[in-house]
C-alpha cells in the first residue's frame, strides 16, 4: 500500500501549477475555471474548494485542466472529459478509488445535463457510442467496484 501523501503536499502542487502558469487561485465555493480582464489581456483563474482530500485535489486539477490541458475547443462533454484526463495524468499521487468514482459522478452529471436539454433547438451534443468519452466515464465509474459488490452467499 503506498504511503499517504499529506494534504499540504497536494495543496502545494496546485499552488505550484498556478504559479508556473500564471493562474489566479481563489478558494471557496464550487470549482470554476475562468478568464477575466479586457480582451487581449485576459488572466486565467480558478475558484476551488479548499484542498482537504484527494477528491478536492482532483477537482482543483480538473479546473486547471480547463485552462492548461488539451481539448479546450470541443463540445461541452468533450471539454469536461479532456479536463478530467488532464487531471488524472497530472496528479502527483495515484488517486484512490473514491476520488476516481467522485470524478466519474461529476462527469456523469454532464451527461444528465445534456440529456435533459435534448429538446432545445440547438441541443448539447452527446458523444457517439465508442467515443473516448464513454471509455473514460466507464473507467472512472468502475473504479474499485469489485470491492463494493455485495457477496452473493447467505448471511
Amino acid at each position: 500500500m503506498p504511503a499517504r501523501v499529506p494534504v499540504a503536499t497536494l495543496d502545494a502542487h496546485i499552488q505550484h501549477l498556478c504559479d508556473v502558469h500564471g493562474v489566479e487561485r481563489r478558494t471557496g465555493g464550487r470549482g470554476l475555471a475562468y478568464r477575466r480582464g479586457p480582451a487581449g489581456r485576459r488572466r486565467p483563474g480558478i475558484r476551488i474548494p479548499p484542498i482537504r482530500s484527494q477528491v478536492t485535489y482532483v477537482v482543483a486539477l480538473h479546473e486547471l485542466g480547463h485552462l492548461l490541458g488539451p481539448g479546450r475547443s470541443g463540445t461541452r462533454l468533450e471539454k469536461e472529459a479532456a479536463a478530467w484526463r488532464w487531471a488524472l495524468a497530472t496528479s502527483i499521487v495515484p488517486l484512490s478509488d473514491h476520488a476516481r468514482r467522485s470524478a466519474g459522478r461529476r462527469l456523469r452529471s454532464y451527461v444528465t445535463w445534456a440529456q435533459l436539454r435534448q429538446h432545445r433547438v440547438r441541443p448539447p451534443r452527446i458523444p457517439p457510442a465508442g467515443s473516448p468519452f464513454w471509455a473514460l466515464l466507464a473507467e472512472l465509474e468502475a473504479a474499485g467496484t469489485a470491492l463494493h459488490e455485495r457477496p452473493t452467499g447467505r448471511r
